[in-house]
């Protein structure tokens, strides 16, 4: 037996997304996010993406929470690419710093990604918090961030991550110090100056200027 949700069949009944997505049926594909099978709900979030439409926004963070995967991670590239070109409502924050504690490290680093991009301030704690995940490139992604945000509590947490095992997270560290141009970043950055990578060396002296500006 087939049952209908919102005018769409679903169980066995395997919708045509490419169809839909010619059709730009946004309201269509979003039904179909609620589909049993698991390769429908990722094909309908990427189609998704690619129309771009700004009711899409909400139901993807749905899809965020997917008991699959590969739904979840597919949701996240779809919310990416879309960051750009449509809205992103500051109702998105709650979801998005719960995401932050997503056993998947892809989505955590995706929801500390689009914090930064929305730039509300209640996601700076979870934020700083997120600076000490077991995963390096989810600290690389909220010390972007944290730097987008600016907001001078991060300070101590970036400091510590000027000494970070992995230049990236260095790096991102020493960006974030001068978005944020506090004077208390100039001593710890000074260091990074000569540190063993270039990268790390250009952004520290970069960041230093940045603040050095605003001393004037």
């Amino acid at each position: 037996m087939l049952l209908l949700h919102g005018g769409v069949k679903m169980g066995l009944f395997k919708p045509n997304i490419g169809k839909m997505k010619a059709k730009r049926d946004v309201e269509g594909l979003i039904k179909v996010l609620k589909n049993k099978d698991r390769d429908v709900r990722e094909e309908a979030v990427l189609a998704l993406a690619e129309i771009k439409d700004a009711r899409a926004v909400e139901p993807l963070i749905q899809a965020m929470k997917d008991e699959d995967m590969c739904v979840r991670r597919s949701a996240w590239v779809a919310f990416g690419e879309m960051k750009d070109s449509v809205a992103i409502d500051t109702k998105a924050v709650e979801p998005l710093i719960q995401a932050l504690k997503d056993e998947d490290w892809w989505v955590r680093r995706g929801a500390a990604e689009m914090l930064g991009k929305i730039g509300d301030m209640r996601a700076v704690e979870p934020l700083i918090q997120a600076l000490k995940d077991k995963d390096s490139d989810v600290r690389e992604s909220a010390a972007c961030a944290l730097g987008k945000i600016k907001d001078a509590r991060a300070i101590e947490l970036l400091v510590k991550a000027l000494k970070h095992e992995y230049w990236w997270v260095r790096k991102a560290a020493a960006e974030a110090l001068g978005e944020i141009k506090d004077a208390r970043a100039v001593e710890p950055l000074t260091p990074a100056l000569k540190d063993k990578d270039s990268d790390v060396r250009e952004a520290a002296a970069e960041a230093l200027e940045k603040i050095k500006s605003k001393e004037k």
